[in-house]
């Protein structure tokens, strides 16, 4: 008596082999990346390709800091700095 191969059992059944399947690649690029370009594109400016790293990492920054700024809690009795006027 003469065996069929596994694969061919596993195609004739209609079932697929999920060890077989590869994984989508993922993408290597920041997600910061888009959010500069559509940024750049509302305010009509053109960015050399040679300066997204450090607008990149500018940006990065200012969102930390944001971040550090917004977690900060204020007392109930806060008010806003006052206004002067000459």
């Amino acid at each position: 008596m003469m065996r069929r191969p596994k694969q061919q059992k596993a195609r004739k059944s209609g079932r697929k082999r999920t060890s077989q399947r590869k994984k989508p690649a993922r993408s290597s690029r920041d997600p910061l990346d888009d959010f500069i370009v559509a940024g750049a594109r509302a305010l009509n400016l053109a960015i050399d390709p040679a300066w997204m790293a450090a607008v990149r990492g500018h940006l990065k920054v200012t969102l930390g800091l944001g971040l550090k700024v917004a977690a900060f809690a204020l007392p109930d009795e806060a008010e806003p700095a006052p206004v002067f006027e000459a």
